[in-house]
């Protein structure tokens, strides 16, 4: 039987695991969308002005700031922005498709 230090111990862990994985996969997304706008991360496309959420459903969703949604706007007129994500213990993989429509 776990005592309640080993218990609160494995949720500790637990919760840096997750949070940790989450941060990576949201790094992994910013940086997909800056190589999909063939810029990587220089200005305007800096990983601050790409916002990272997630909808009802947890799928994740790419919101933008600042200058980079002006630019944007310049560059593309109309846009939709796909996200893809797939996460493993040790890899997380994202792919970004910047649609005009």
């Amino acid at each position: 039987m776990e005592s309640f230090a080993e218990k609160s111990l494995f949720e500790i862990f637990e919760f840096k695991r997750v949070l940790g994985s989450s941060l990576l996969n949201n790094f992994a997304i910013k940086e997909a969308f800056s190589k999909s706008i063939g810029m990587g991360f220089r200005s305007p496309c800096y990983p601050n002005n790409i916002v990272v959420s997630r909808n009802e459903l947890g799928k994740p969703v790419i919101s933008l700031k600042n200058k980079l949604e002006s630019y944007l706007n310049d560059t593309f007129g109309k846009y939709v922005i796909h996200v893809s994500l797939t996460d493993t213990k040790l890899y997380s993989i994202a792919s970004v498709i910047i649609e005009q429509s």
